[in-house]
């Protein structure tokens, strides 16, 4: 329950709900609490009492908004299979994670429930007061909806555009790499003769998510333990895989507090900063493929990445293995050269015999050598051999 809880307040549909809620909410406390509007000078001007008035008013606004709400969807639809088309599927939850989209949706579907709650309220044989306001109430909230809906349809056209999906691809991962190394703190060198004795085994199949090294240090210091996470955020883990390695034995119930803080379940773990490097390699790609061939998006990709490789250098993601608080808790992680290799290699494969393509590859490789200040150890010529190994 607790996991399903932890989904939902992570989910797209969290700000969209509690609006809607909320708009319910106020209809209920609306026909419910009995207010004497007509002795208010200020709602004077919102107060419509003929019944077949206001449900002609409330019977409008639900259409309307209906009908907006459908086309919404309808084009937001189009803007997903447009870039699943052209560039990648994984670029989906970047655009739906977008707040002022899912505040859109929130208010319009909060409106249509408003406006139901009305028209039961409206209709209901033993109910005898309905609020002079209401009707009136539901109409501006219609009007600020087409507000939102103009300002919706500015929105999704921009969204749609390769470069600003890049950008705030660019940004996300940035802040990914930025709060991690701040959980990281104090890096330790791993030691690989710790006693890890006892083993977690993984209950489930699925995509390893990031998880809280704050809570894991909690539970860490609770129990009085070391432990070595044996997987890395975002890899697939499959069934009874060993997740975690300790140098204590548990409890069940520890063991299942522990399990439970990471999280497994078959989303992409698109929190975890290395599937941004991921995403730009995989955009890429496919726009210098001859069904698209868009090389100038294939560019900015590497430009991008680049800065991003420069960005990773200079934070503590050098090593494959790294121990946090004094080797209370050891993780895996992908190392600089090791991600360098698996970006640069795939993109190399395709892009070898582009004449703008491959020298952009090669000016990437050098900058970041340059920039970084790390020996990072690949160059166009071992690119060649990787991909003949590949």
């Amino acid at each position: 329950m607790l996991l399903i809880l932890k989904n939902f307040l992570k989910s797209i549909a969290l700000v969209p709900s509690v609006l809607a809620l909320s708009f319910f909410g106020f209809a209920v406390l609306l026909t419910t609490i009995r207010i004497e509007y007509e002795h208010y000078t200020f709602f004077k001007a919102l107060i419509i009492t003929d019944a077949k008035d206001i449900q002609f008013v409330i019977a409008y606004v639900i259409g309307g908004i209906f009908t907006l709400t459908i086309f919404s969807y309808t084009m937001v639809m189009n803007v997903l299979n447009r870039n699943i088309n052209n560039y990648s599927p994984r670029l989906i939850p970047l655009l739906l994670s977008e707040k002022h989209h899912q505040v859109i949706l929130g208010f319009t579907s909060g409106t249509i429930v408003y406006a139901m709650v009305l028209s039961v309220a409206l209709i209901n044989d033993n109910s005898n007061y309905f609020p002079a306001i209401g009707a009136a109430l539901a109409a501006i909230f219609a009007m600020v909806c087409v507000l939102l809906f103009i300002y919706f349809i500015h929105s999704v056209s921009k969204s749609i555009h390769i470069n600003y999906i890049l950008r705030e691809l660019f940004n996300q991962t940035v802040k990914q790499m930025q709060k991690r190394a701040v959980e990281y703190g104090e890096k330790i060198d791993y030691n690989k003769d710790m006693p890890f004795d006892h083993e977690l085994y993984s209950d489930t199949v699925g995509v390893l998510r990031l998880f809280s090294i704050k809570n894991v240090k909690k539970i860490v210091d609770d129990y009085g333990i070391k432990i070595q996470v044996n997987k890395r955020c975002g890899d697939f883990i499959y069934k009874d895989d060993v997740l975690l390695r300790m140098d204590k034995k548990l409890s069940d119930e520890q063991l299942n507090r522990l399990r439970a803080l990471f999280v497994i379940d078959h989303e992409v773990a698109v929190d975890v900063h290395e599937i941004g490097f991921k995403h730009f390699v995989e955009v890429a790609v496919k726009a210098s493929s001859p069904a698209i061939n868009d090389p100038g998006t294939s560019k900015s990709c590497i430009d991008y990445l680049t800065q991003l490789f420069i960005y990773r250098c200079g934070l503590p993601f050098e090593g494959k293995h790294i121990s946090l608080f004094d080797t209370r808790i050891c993780l895996r992680q992908i190392d600089n050269s090791t991600l360098l290799v698996k970006c640069f290699v795939e993109m190399y494969r395709y892009m070898k015999d582009d004449p703008l393509l491959s020298p952009t590859l090669q000016k990437a490789l050098l900058t970041i050598q340059n920039k970084s200040g790390h020996t990072l150890n690949l160059d166009w010529k071992k690119l060649r051999d990787y991909e003949r190994l590949m």
